[in-house]
C-alpha cells in the first residue's frame, strides 16, 4: 500500500476540485477518492501525487494492464494535466486581478535614481483576500544573473506577501552598483504567484521589463526572457 496522504492535503485537494472527478468532471459529493497517481517512490505522499476520482474513474486508471494493452493508458503527465485543469476551473473565481509594475518613480512624484528599483502591486478587486510570492531575476545583456538578493525574501519568493482587498504596496529593492555601472543592457522580470483561500498556487505569467537610462524608466517588454523553474 502507498503511504497515505495527510488529511491537511487531502482537505486541500478536494476543495480545490470542488469534489469532482479529475478526469472526467462530473461533481461526485461522497462517491469521491483521492487516488495515488505514482504507487511507489518517496514522492507517493505529496499533494502532487494526489487526484480525485469518481468510482467509476478510479477503476479505470487502475485496471490498464500492459501485458494486454486495450485502448490508451493514462500516463502520468496527462493525468496530472487533466487534473489542473480541473482545479483551474473551480478556483480561478478565488484569484482577484493583480496589478504590478517596475517604476523610478516615488509616490510624492519625484524620482528614484538607481541602484534603486521601485516596485508597485496592487490588488483591484474589492473582495478576497490572498496571498503573493514575488519573484525579481536580473538580466544583463544576455545573461540571467538569478534572483534578487538581501530583500529579506520579498523579492526572491521567500516570503508569502498578505494582500487584502485595494491594498497598493509601494516598495522596492536595490540591484548591485556593478550591473548599474556595467553599460550593458538592464532587465528586470517579475514572476508573482497568487495563492488562494485554499492555498492553491496560481502563477501569473512573468513579466519583464528594459531600463531606459536616458529617460529613468522602465519599458515593459511583451515576452520573458529568464529561465523559470
Amino acid at each position: 500500500m502507498p503511504a497515505p496522504f495527510s488529511e491537511d492535503n487531502r482537505i486541500r485537494v478536494l476543495l480545490w476540485c470542488n469534489r469532482h472527478c479529475c478526469l472526467c468532471g462530473k461533481a461526485c459529493d461522497t462517491d469521491i477518492e483521492v487516488h495515488h497517481i505514482e504507487q511507489e517512490g518517496e514522492n507517493v505522499p505529496d499533494i502532487d501525487n494526489a487526484i480525485p476520482l469518481c468510482f467509476e474513474c478510479h477503476g479505470k486508471i487502475r485496471s490498464y494492464n500492459p501485458q494486454h494493452p486495450v485502448g490508451t493508458a493514462y500516463k502520468t503527465r496527462e493525468i496530472k494535466a487533466r487534473r489542473d485543469q480541473i482545479y483551474e476551473e473551480h478556483t480561478r473565481h478565488l484569484v482577484p486581478p493583480i496589478h504590478f509594475y517596475l517604476t523610478q518613480k516615488r509616490i510624492d512624484g519625484s524620482s528614484h535614481s538607481l541602484p534603486f528599483v521601485g516596485f508597485h502591486l496592487q490588488h483591484l478587486g474589492d473582495s478576497l483576500p490572498v496571498h503573493i510570492r514575488v519573484e525579481a531575476k536580473i538580466l544583463l545583456g544576455t545573461k540571467d544573473l538569478g534572483l534578487v538578493k538581501h530583500t529579506n525574501g520579498y523579492y526572491d519568493g521567500g516570503v508569502h506577501w498578505n494582500i487584502n482587498p485595494r491594498t497598493l504596496f509601494w516598495g522596492g529593492f536595490g540591484i548591485p552598483q556593478e550591473y548599474v555601472d556595467s553599460g550593458e543592457e538592464l532587465k528586470i522580470e517579475i514572476r508573482v504567484t497568487v495563492i488562494d483561500q485554499y492555498e492553491r498556487e496560481h502563477r501569473l505569467l512573468p513579466q519583464c521589463w528594459r531600463y531606459v537610462k536616458d529617460s529613468n524608466l522602465w519599458n515593459l517588454e511583451p515576452r520573458s526572457f529568464a529561465e523559470w523553474t
